[in-house]
């Protein structure tokens, strides 16, 4: 397949989604977001607890991930709700947003003289946008338009044995079509960085992707915590893994072994070029999961061995899995169960044809098991302490 059936925006970027977003800039306004989008069908809630009370690069992080989701190429709109006058200003942020072409509209609490008054204006241009949203058509796009999103979740002994095969199996072919694939979780890079660098298409971009793990070796190490040699999760416990290290080695097999193009930083937006990048993320599935998402994935593949709630509203994800108690343990979680690879007579390249098969089918339009269920997590991620 070289083509997909999206929408098209004013940027020049394609959706295979046409959502209206409710967008908070602080933690005052969730509430009025999460109302607005109780009361308008087909709007999504963006809300978080930061926007207030932060150092500046947090500020200018809080800011670029909510920019990401207001422009986000699955986004046909987005209303900004903000409190008074935040650090993250409303008016800037729905200004920004309608530079792309795309209706926006930014909405005060304390200018609207209230929480009811502003929701009534919220709910008025959630509804607009809605229904102007409802008119656009699905056309045919090429292939390249799209860019994939890999992310790790409650990894196990099967993970790196069977499903992330099939994850990069599935994204190279998208970049064999001239997309491009991300992937992140820098501190799961631990163990496995020389050999990930040595992928990276120059010297420069090689020498990044070790100094970013050696970053976070020594921000995780200025804690007090030395997660070399150990494993922090319980969960991965469970599932036979006994390593960070260990982990890293099953972790990077979702990234194939072609060459990396570059490394961007957290909720940046992911280069135009064909290839395969990776965001600088912690290894909190949500927090990682959510920087993808702002800086334009289209979509994303979780691959997971003990099975996961982890989704994103925006970005649709698919869950794939070859562990088969985890499949039948959460099958509401599980969109792609290909653990005939690992416990039958099935091949890897077989559980690829299955995951790309899902994959065609959720950009044309299919909805994943996450989307049907409403489920969805949104977590910044944070790089200081609150002022």
């Amino acid at each position: 397949m070289t083509e997909f059936l999206g929408y098209e925006r004013p940027d020049g970027s394609i959706g295979i989604r046409n959502h209206v977003v409710v967008v908070s800039t602080a933690p005052y306004a969730n509430d009025t977001v999460k109302r607005t989008a109780d009361i308008v069908e087909n709007t999504i809630p963006i809300t978080h607890p930061l926007g207030r009370c932060q150092t500046r690069p947090d500020v200018f992080q809080t800011y670029r991930t909510l920019l990401g989701y207001a422009t986000h190429p699955n986004v046909y709109g987005a209303v900004v709700v903000a409190h008074a006058g935040e650090i993250v200003d409303g008016d800037e942020l729905a200004d920004d947003t309608a530079e792309t072409g795309r209706p926006s509209t930014s909405i005060n609490i304390h200018d609207e003289k209230g929480v009811m008054n502003a929701l009534d204006a919220a709910v008025d241009a959630a509804q607009e946008m809605v229904q102007d949203a409802s008119a656009m058509q699905r056309e045919p796009h090429d292939m390249s338009k799209l860019t994939f999103g890999i992310n790790c979740a409650t990894s196990d002994t099967t993970s790196g044995l069977c499903q992330h095969h099939a994850t990069a199996g599935a994204v190279w072919r998208l970049i064999d079509q001239g997309g491009r694939g991300v992937f992140a979780e820098t501190p799961e890079f631990f163990g496995g960085e020389e050999g990930l660098a040595a992928r990276a298409v120059d010297e420069e971009v090689e020498q990044t992707i070790l100094d970013r793990v050696e970053r976070w070796d020594k921000r995780l190490r200025a804690t007090g915590y030395d997660v070399r040699g150990a494993q922090p999760t319980p969960d991965n416990m469970d599932g036979g893994l006994t390593t960070i290290e260990e982990k890293s080695l099953g972790a990077l097999v979702k990234s194939g072994d072609g060459p990396i193009q570059d490394l961007v930083d957290y909720g940046a937006k992911i280069p135009n070029e064909s290839g395969m990048y990776i965001m600088d993320t912690p290894g909190h599935g949500a927090e990682s999961v959510t920087g993808i998402g702002a800086g334009g994935a289209h979509f994303m593949v979780i691959s997971t061995g003990q099975g996961h709630t982890l989704s994103n509203a925006v970005m649709p994800t698919i869950k794939i899995t070859g562990n088969p108690g985890s499949a039948e343990r959460v099958p509401e979680q599980t969109d792609v169960d290909v653990s005939e690879a690992l416990v039958g007579d099935q091949t890897l390249e077989w559980a690829t044809d299955q995951l790309w098969g899902e994959i065609v089918d959720v950009v044309n339009g299919k909805l994943t098991l996450s989307e049907t269920m409403g489920e969805s997590q949104f977590a910044i991620h944070r790089i200081g302490p609150s002022t």
